[in-house]
């Protein structure tokens, strides 16, 4: 017997660390998901740096999280009436002829040949100019180019070149594809046109061949084959329909469609979009630019950087012992905390990038004066400090936005892990002005790639009317002791610009 007679929409999302299984019906009020953690193979022939996976193996997993999720919602799989993806952006699959697998990797492998220095030498600009992207060893090419200089048995059978949020897709119909919003992170997809760059392609040596055809997000592209269907427990016939890369259909899920509008996903790192009506092209340090899952549409990021991973470096110091709702423990200690965290200064990851040297890792740490009373600072006072240090660091990328665009913000629109922070969220409307909210499916990666798929299921007419359909909004925060949280950001910024230089601030 069915729970009920509802319509849903799935959408796969591929993390750094773990596939998740996301469901949500047409009005958006229900939603079921599942989540599994994985981890990657370390090849020596690809030190440093490379990093793979068994894609036999991770479909598997993502397979039986679609048998979960609809089980658990306890549905007919004809209800379900489209699917899309999502992912982490930079990684890719290579298919041969017959469509297997025979490398895939996630973004952070960083393989790289040997003549990288050459490579960027002569292509560094051309593809700054086209992409907006400083070209990184994370990227395509460069996997590439390393397979070809020390693995040409394999590079020689390379038929195709997809992203992980496409792979998934072809799993499922078995067709190819590629989206503006993920492809541009192959840095070989120009901007203004919103598809391959094949001169610049061949330029760099490859066969444009490889790369499959551009559509918009939202793009049917097939149906679930028999044999996907068995595999994860769809109905053979569902359509299947283009969705596109993590922080853009992460836009999609905060409702940030119109220029102006600025999202901030809070999660493992904390890249912020702004949407822009064109393309903009500036300083390779300051920011990457790329393309929205909504047609017609262009966004520019810039990362506060290690956030969420920064909040779980205190936790696993200060909280190793907590074994219920660890993270609920930490914010009721931080809100006992003071503003200012009893004078203790986190500058431990959130920061802002540049983008020409994108280093993932910053110099660091904490700044207190510790009083001669003894127990005043607790571990609450780290916690505080840790999520004030986030607030800090999306305040001055959020500065870089506008300074860059020249476009003010009414709204700071937050998804994430950390946007289940009330404490946070209120620093952030205090310190930049502005009201933040927070959807209430803070995954909002994946409801953004369930839009799409509603959009090629027919259900919704455009990006615009999924957004009206599925984004229920769940908090707003609204700025109240700004003088205070202004005071703190300074103290703060005195101790960062000694750290990263005050050109970085300036730029």
């Amino acid at each position: 017997m069915k729970a009920n007679n509802k319509q849903y929409l799935i959408a796969l999302d591929f993390g750094t660390g773990a596939g998740r299984c996301f469901m949500v019906s047409l009005d958006g009020k229900a939603s079921y998901d599942q989540y599994q953690e994985w981890a990657y193979d370390y090849p020596e022939e690809a030190q440093p740096g490379g990093a793979q996976f068994d894609p036999q193996e991770f479909w598997q997993i993502l397979a039986g999280l679609i048998h979960k999720t609809i089980n658990k919602a306890g549905i007919d799989s004809s209800q379900v009436v489209g699917i899309s993806s999502t992912a982490h952006r930079e990684g890719v699959v290579f298919l041969d002829k017959d469509g297997r697998e025979l490398y895939a990797g996630p973004n952070i492998d960083m393989r790289a040949p040997s003549n990288t220095e050459e490579f960027e030498a002569k292509f560094a600009e051309r593809i700054h100019k086209t992409s907006g992207h400083w070209p990184f060893p994370m990227f395509a090419p460069y996997r590439l180019l390393w397979f070809k200089e020390n693995r040409p048995d394999i590079y020689e059978k390379v038929c195709s070149v997809l992203l992980l949020n496409n792979w998934m897709l072809y799993r499922l119909c078995g067709q190819k594809r590629t989206e503006p919003s993920n492809g541009i992170e192959t840095l070989l997809v120009d901007l203004k046109t919103r598809n391959w760059d094949v001169d610049l392609i061949r330029a760099i040596g490859f066969d444009p061949s490889i790369f499959p055809p551009v559509s918009e997000s939202g793009t049917v592209i097939g149906e679930v084959t028999e044999k996907a269907a068995r595999e994860t427990g769809l109905k053979a016939g569902t359509p299947v329909v283009l969705g596109g890369g993590d922080t853009q259909c992460a836009l999609l899920g905060t409702s940030a469609i119109e220029p102006g509008d600025v999202g901030l996903v809070l999660g493992t790192y904390g890249p912020l979009q702004m949407v822009v009506p064109a393309p903009i092209i500036t300083t390779p340090e300051l920011i990457w630019s790329g393309c929205h899952t909504v047609p017609g549409l262009w966004v520019i990021e810039s990362s506060s950087m290690e956030t969420g991973q920064a909040f779980r470096w205190i936790r696993d110091i200060f909280y190793a012992s907590e074994s219920l709702d660890t993270y609920g423990v930490m914010n009721k200690e931080a809100e006992a905390s003071p503003p200012g965290a009893n004078k203790v200064r986190a500058y431990v990851g959130p920061r802002l990038p540049n983008y020409r040297k994108l280093e993932f890792v910053g110099p660091g740490g904490f700044v207190t004066k510790l009083p001669p009373v003894p127990n005043v600072i607790k571990r609450g006072d780290f916690a505080r400090a840790m999520l004030e240090s986030v607030a800090f660091g999306v305040r001055l990328n959020v500065e870089r936005l506008q300074r860059v665009s020249g476009l003010d913000i009414s709204v700071l629109r937050v998804c994430g892990g950390l946007s289940k922070s009330n404490l946070l969220m209120q620093m952030l409307a205090n310190l930049i002005g502005v009201k933040v909210t927070v959807p209430l499916h803070k995954e909002g990666s994946s409801l953004g790639a369930a839009i799409c798929a509603g959009v090629g299921a027919g259900k919704f007419r455009d990006m615009k009317d999924g957004v009206n359909q599925l984004v229920l909004m769940d908090k707003t925060f609204l700025p109240e002791d700004r003088q205070t949280y202004e005071q703190l950001y300074r103290m703060w910024m005195s101790e960062y610009s000694k750290m990263y230089g005050e050109r970085t601030l300036k730029e």
